[in-house]
């Protein structure tokens, strides 16, 4: 039944080749005029792979994924569109109340930013222009860094005042000791009480009887001795506090001075020196095979109304 009617489509059609021929030269004229550049603008593609570098995973993601949050955001996005003034470029009305839109779905359209297999990150930008479509890949690395570098100044700003904040509770920890000590010492006239507890027990070896200085020295050290040691464990203890917040803040802010990147780049933005749109050769058979097609239906139809009914 099938060959049958195979059969009876291809003698339905067999008179009318030369017009299918015809039509299918019209249709490749048609579909190599459509596909030109006269009415689809060529797009040439750029990409770049990156790796990130310099980033701590947080909570359950890996720097990969984290990065690729960075170079999806709203900051990043934004701060090319300045850099490359993309409205007037994408020629889009910025007085329109629906341009952000229009340009949100131009970007996702030409812009692409994924995650490879291999944890790495390709950037790739389509773009009428090659040499855009290369800075602009450029461009959304360089912004990426710049955001990523401002949100960690700002994080290193907030640990050096809470720094700064810690080592001066901690010098006035000090001088209070220092205060007490001094106090102590002052009060029952002690400078150094190992060498004064030794210079005192030969005296009194000597005349049990003390002068009334060495008497009252003798009484400090007697009941003083156990608290200036304490005291004096505690000031070190509290100098090692200090000079450890004295440290994080030179390291923060020699951190806050340097500039360091976040993206480790294996392959560098490429010129492209071939357009990767429109593919001439699928628009021309689509177009072909779509005409034929429809000439083949309308023949069959036009020719079985004509066939008198039994």
């Amino acid at each position: 039944m099938e060959n049958f009617k195979t059969q009876d489509i291809l003698k339905t059609l067999f008179p009318y080749w030369k017009k299918l021929v015809i039509v299918s030269i019209i249709s490749v004229i048609v579909g190599v005029f459509i596909s030109s550049e006269m009415v689809i603008k060529p797009l040439y593609k750029s990409y770049a792979v990156v790796y990130p570098v310099n980033l701590s995973p947080s909570s359950e993601e890996s720097t990969t994924e984290q990065l690729l949050q960075w170079f999806n955001s709203e900051e990043v996005k934004q701060a090319v569109a300045k850099k490359f003034n993309l409205f007037a470029h994408y020629k889009i009305d910025t007085l329109d109340v629906k341009h952000q839109t229009y340009f949100n779905l131009r970007y996702k359209e030409l812009i692409s930013i994924n995650a490879t297999l291999y944890e790495s990150i390709e950037i790739s930008v389509k773009d009428q222009s090659p040499e855009m479509s290369k800075k602009i890949v450029q461009g959304i690395i360089d912004a990426t860094n710049e955001l990523i570098m401002v949100v960690k100044k700002e994080r290193l700003n907030e640990y050096i005042i809470n720094n700064n904040n810690e080592l001066q509770i901690s010098a006035n920890k000090i001088d209070s000791l220092k205060f007490m000590i001094n106090s102590i010492r002052k009060e029952f006239n002690i400078i150094d009480f190992q060498y004064q507890s030794k210079y005192i027990s030969k005296e009194v070896a000597k005349n049990p009887n003390l002068s009334e200085s060495n008497a009252k020295t003798a009484e400090g050290l007697k009941i003083q001795r156990t608290e200036l040691e304490r005291l004096r464990d505690v000031i070190s203890s509290q100098v090692v506090t200090y000079n450890q917040f004295n440290e994080n803040i030179a390291k923060y802010h020699l951190d806050y001075a340097n500039k360091i990147s976040f993206t480790n780049v294996v392959s560098k933005p490429t010129l492209p020196d071939s357009k990767c749109y429109p593919i001439r050769s699928l628009i021309i058979a689509i177009i072909t095979i779509s005409t034929l097609l429809i000439a083949c239906i309308a023949i069959i139809f036009l020719n079985s109304k004509n066939q008198p009914i039994d």
